[in-house]
Order: C-alpha cells, then structure tokens, then sequence
C-alpha cells in the first residue's frame, strides 16, 4: 500500500492548518504541483543561532571531559558516567554537525563514542549483579560492575539507541536492544507511542507483522479519532509527520522505487521539520538537529540498494552513514 502525500497533507492540516499550509506554499523550500514537491539540491534547517550553539557545544564538551577525568581519578577504576556521557554525546555530534570549528571527523567521533556509551549503560544495568563490564578510556583499563537492575526504557530513547546502533553498523548490539523489547523493558507513554514503535520496528524488518496495512489503517484511525485534548493532539501529531513520514520512506525503499525514495525523502525531512518547529520550546532541543529515523532510513537505502539522495540536508549528514 502507498501512503499518498495528500492524505497525509490533509491530516497534517487537521492537526495544524496554518503550518501545513507554510508547508505546502513555502517557496525556499518546496512547492507542490499535482500533489508532489518540485525537487530541490537542498533543503534548509531550523538551526540559526550557531554563537549561542557554539557556546552550548563548549560546555557540553567541557563538562564531558571533566566527568571522564573524575572516573580517571578513581583508583579502583569502577565507576564510569555512561548515561550523563551518552546524553553528552548526543548534544555534541547534533550540535557539533552544525559548526564551522568541529570538523566532520569529531561529529563522527561523538557519534560512534555515543552508541558505545548508550550500549554500555544498558549493559551496566541489566547484566548481573557480580559480572563486570570491561571498557577502555584514554588508554586506562575500567571494569564497571553489573547492577542487575530492571530498568524500562522509554519507547522514543529507546529507538534512538536503535537508530544509532543501526547507522554505525555495530549490528551486534542489536541483540541487546531487541533483548529488553522481548523482556518488556521498553516502554511507551501513549497509545500512538506504541504504534509509533511498532511500525519503525518493521518497515527495519525487526518485528513481523502479519499485516501492516491493518496495522497502519489502526494507527491513523487512532490519530483521527475525535475528541482529543489538546494534550492528545501533540503526540497525533507527531504521528503525522513523524510516523506516516518514515513509513512512506520505508515504503519507496521496499518496493525498491529510487524516484519514490527521493520523493518521499524530500516531504519527510520537510515534515521532520515542521515537527520540530511546532512548539517554541522544541525549535532549541538538539534531538531535533539531526534526524535519526530519517538517517536509519537513508542508511538502509544506501546498504541495501545503493540508493543516494536527491536533496541534501543537514538533517541527514550524509558522512554518517556513506562510509
């Protein structure tokens, strides 16, 4: 089944009229004619204040490197800040991909360094109580001890550790991830939560479904149905432009389609936009610089088929996933 663009325009347009209209008549960026967007070679992001962000990416460094030299101090060698430093890394290669004064090969560095500290944390704990986790810094030789904790995860954190465990190719560690869904430490805030995590797990081929056109028609009826708070309506939304823009994504690639690849590329980072820009408040988070689904979606088109793209955009460095 092909989710067309117009009936996605026209959920969008229920869920925020005024910004599914800049999005349909914004001329620096794409301009629909017969229902598809004129291609363009680039597509602008939301990030402008790159002072204030450089500013931000100093401290964020600072304060990452101050936290790994306090476990450096420590003479028995047994604590190391994974969580802080994942959460650390992911500011950094978000920020840092941004920035005239940190070159390509850093933001790859923050980028590997923060799915090794992401695997790492989860390790630390949900292997047992008694077993150690070996791992080298700066040459120094840890062995961090299990908690053998059950810990849930949040779906969307979750995904994210999924995303990047995918891009930089370390497959291995997908056990891992896939071990704690099948336990169910994942979990979810809402309904559309779950949906959301059920269709990105198998447009990856990940999890079976035995039919997704059931299970995607369950999804929009869900994001359409009526009588929703305004609170409901944020993650509705994020299903539209989120969820339906991955899958169209996914959808072009299964079906091996490199223009619908392209196409649908295009709208999605358009909607990945709109997404980020909604609320004042998310137009600064760094988890929107970078487009991590949309980066696992062109890293599965390159390693499968082959498959570059059209447009370039920030949102997706192509430098991550081409290696």
């Amino acid at each position: 089944m092909r989710t067309p663009f117009r009936f996605i325009l026209s959920l969008l347009g229920r869920a925020n009229s005024h910004e599914a209209t800049e999005l349909i008549t914004g001329a620096d960026e794409t301009k629909v004619v017969s229902n598809e967007p004129v291609m363009k070679s680039a597509l602008k992001t939301h990030i402008k204040n790159l002072e204030g962000e450089q500013r931000v990416y100093d401290a964020t460094l600072e304060s990452f490197i101050k936290t790994n030299q306090f476990s450096l101090s420590i003479a028995e060698k047994n604590c190391f800040g994974f969580e802080t430093g994942y959460r650390d890394l992911c500011k950094l290669f978000a920020i840092g991909h941004y920035l005239p004064s940190v070159a390509d090969s850093e933001v790859v560095e923050h980028f590997f360094s923060a799915q090794q500290y992401a695997i790492l944390w989860l390790r630390q704990m949900n292997q047992p109580k008694g077993e150690f986790i070996p791992f080298q810094y700066q040459g120094v030789d840890f062995a961090i001890p299990a908690q053998g904790r059950t810990e849930y995860i949040q779906s969307l954190d979750w995904l994210d550790m999924l995303y990047l465990t995918i891009v930089t190719g370390r497959n291995e560690d997908l056990n891992l991830l896939i071990e704690l869904l099948h336990k169910g430490q994942v979990a979810w805030r809402s309904e559309q939560g779950r949906y959301h995590l059920e269709i990105v797990l198998h447009m990856l081929g990940l999890q079976a479904s035995c039919d997704i056109t059931d299970l995607i028609n369950r999804f929009i009826a869900h994001i359409q149905r009526e009588g929703q708070t305004p609170k409901e309506r944020i993650p509705s939304y994020h299903g539209i432009t989120v969820t339906l823009g991955f899958f169209d994504v996914m959808q072009a690639i299964h079906q091996q389609d490199q223009v619908a690849y392209n196409l649908s590329m295009h709208r999605a980072l358009d909607m990945h936009k709109e997404w980020w820009t909604h609320d004042k408040d998310f137009k600064t988070d760094p988890k929107g610089y970078i487009s991590l689904h949309l980066l696992t979606a062109a890293k599965y088109a390159y390693e499968k088929y082959g498959y570059t793209l059209d447009v370039k955009s920030d949102y997706i460095p192509s430098y991550l996933y081409q290696r």
